[in-house]
């Protein structure tokens, strides 16, 4: 059942795995690489692409830190709060990167082919998911922004899955889209079936469908109650999916560091919808808060 208090712990738990798991990894070569992937790609900061290892270290470290306070069963909420700002300003500044790296997919026609963009736009819903999951902690410095802080999450948690699977999902309807996801489906636990009936862009096609669909139950939230349970019970479900990718496609983790747990940047890609996940819990339990008038 979902209530409250269980979305916040599976929030907390979720957004401590991730980032204490990315933090790590960007001690390896393999955060390095992202890193100097995304410095390189950037016009201001490209001239720190040589400096790319000691930038990926200092990130991970920030990322252990914030993690561990959000996911530490610390008595006082005040470490929590701090945790939860850090994610926060993380999740900002990782979204700027849309205005300034080359995300687009250019053999398309560039903007809005989104390509390695893709990862940062989970950012919007983290981002929400932070300030809801944080403003349950109290804290002196914050506790008058406690109620404001829930409020203003739910829409932009909203707005993350909304944005997500919208344009992920039109992307779904171009040809380098169905190219991309051919080796997810054809590995796939509940996919790969398909391709013997249908080719990979009718796959790629229904997926889209699907998705689109959803984001339109999603928008029932300002229309229609039934219809908006129905959008994230959808969301939910295609993030099960997705996450299960992890466990059928091997390159989901590095075989330069072994395989598990050294996560490829295809897994740092698909462990985010953990988060969403949560980002589905968390507005899960405030319908059920608002339907039923019952607080946990």
């Amino acid at each position: 059942m979902i209530t409250i208090t269980n979305a916040v712990l599976f929030a907390r738990a979720s957004l401590a795995l991730i980032f204490i798991w990315f933090g790590a990894m960007n001690f390896t070569s393999v955060g390095v690489a992202n890193m100097a992937s995304w410095i390189g790609g950037h016009p201001f900061l490209s001239g720190l692409e040589p400096q790319a290892a000691s930038a990926a270290i200092t990130i991970g470290i920030y990322q252990i830190i914030m993690g561990a306070l959000i996911g530490a069963p610390l008595p006082s909420g005040s470490f929590r709060r701090i945790g939860f700002i850090m994610l926060g300003a993380h999740a900002a500044c990782a979204l700027t990167v849309l205005f300034t790296n080359p995300v687009w997919i250019e053999s398309a026609g560039g903007f809005p082919a989104i390509g390695s963009g893709q990862g940062i736009l989970k950012y919007l819903g983290i981002l929400g998911l932070a300030m809801w999951a944080g403003s349950f902690d109290q804290s002196r410095m914050f506790s008058h922004r406690q109620n404001d802080w829930r409020q203003w999450s739910r829409p932009v948690m909203l707005a993350g899955l909304i944005l997500v699977l919208g344009w992920i999902g039109a992307m779904k309807f171009t040809a380098v889209e169905a190219r991309g996801i051919e080796p997810l489906v054809e590995t796939s636990l509940f996919f790969a079936w398909t391709l013997n009936f249908v080719d990979i862009q009718i796959v790629s096609y229904v997926i889209g469908v699907i998705e689109l669909l959803t984001v339109i139950a999603l928008t029932g939230y300002w229309y229609n109650r039934r219809l908006y349970a129905l959008g994230l019970l959808a969301s939910a479900l295609t993030f099960v999916l997705t996450l299960s990718f992890m466990v059928s496609f091997a390159p989901s983790w590095s075989a330069d560091l072994g395989g598990f747990p050294a996560l490829s940047g295809a897994g740092h890609f698909l462990i985010k919808d953990l988060a969403l996940l949560a980002v589905c819990g968390a507005l899960g339990a405030e319908f059920r808060e608002y339907r039923y008038g019952r607080r946990a």
